[in-house]
C-alpha cells in the first residue's frame, strides 16, 4: 500500500498533530501501513548483511540472543581486511543508500499520519547513515593511523543499532496501536 499524501482522509488532522484517537480509519491504517513499512526496510538491510556473510552466519542454537540482531552485534561483526572490506562494500554504499533514501522517502510520504518524534527519528537515522556510509569509504585512508578493525567493526556496529533501534520502535508502536484499536 502507499499513501497518497492527498488523500483527504490525511487531511481530516492537521500533520501528526494529535493523538492517534484522532485518525480516520483510513488515516489510521496509513500509519500502520508506515510502520510496517518503516521496519522492513530495516530488516532488507540485515537481511542483505546475512546475504554477505553466507553460511558463516553464525547460529544461535542455544537462544541466548534476544534477536538477529543482538546475534549479529555479538558474533557476526567481520574482522577487518582487504578482502573483508571489498566484500561489504556494496552494504555500506547501495544498500545503507538505498535504505537511508527509503527511510527519507517514508518519512515524508507519511509526514501526515507519523508523529513528530518518529519523523525526527527518521530525519537523525538518515543523517547518522550518511555518515556511516561516508565514514566506511574512509577506513583505508585512517587505517594508516587508526587501527582498522576498530574502525570497521565501529560502522557495523552503528548500523545495526541504529536500525535494530528503528525496527524495535515501529515493532512495538505496531503493537501498541493494535492492541489500542483491538
Amino acid at each position: 500500500m502507499s499513501a497518497d499524501i492527498s488523500d483527504p482522509s490525511l487531511n481530516a488532522y492537521p500533520a501528526a498533530a494529535g493523538p492517534v484517537e484522532k485518525l480516520t480509519p483510513d488515516a489510521f491504517e496509513i500509519l500502520l501501513e508506515a510502520l510496517l513499512q518503516i521496519r522492513l526496510e530495516c530488516h532488507l538491510w540485515k537481511a542483505h548483511f546475512i546475504h554477505i556473510v553466507g553460511h558463516s552466519f553464525p547460529k544461535d542454537t542455544a537462544n541466548q540472543y534476544k534477536d538477529v540482531w543482538e546475534l549479529m552485534l555479538a558474533r557476526a561483526i567481520p574482522a577487518f581486511s582487504a578482502s573483508a572490506y571489498v566484500q561489504f562494500t556494496p552494504l555500506f554504499d547501495e544498500s545503507l543508500r538505498d535504505t537511508s533514501a527509503r527511510l527519507q522517502k517514508l518519512g515524508v510520504v507519511y509526514a501526515r499520519v507519523l508523529p513528530r518524534h518518529v519523523q525526527k527519528r527518521l530525519a537523525k537515522a538518515v543523517r547518522q547513515l550518511e555518515f556511516s556510509i561516508a565514514s566506511y569509504r574512509w577506513i583505508p585512508a585512517r587505517a594508516a593511523n587508526e587501527d582498522p578493525d576498530v574502525l570497521f567493526a565501529a560502522r557495523f556496529k552503528a548500523v545495526i543499532r541504529l536500525l535494530r533501534l528503528i525496527a524495535q520502535d515501529a515493532d512495538q508502536r505496531l503493537e501498541a496501536l493494535v492492541a489500542d484499536r483491538g
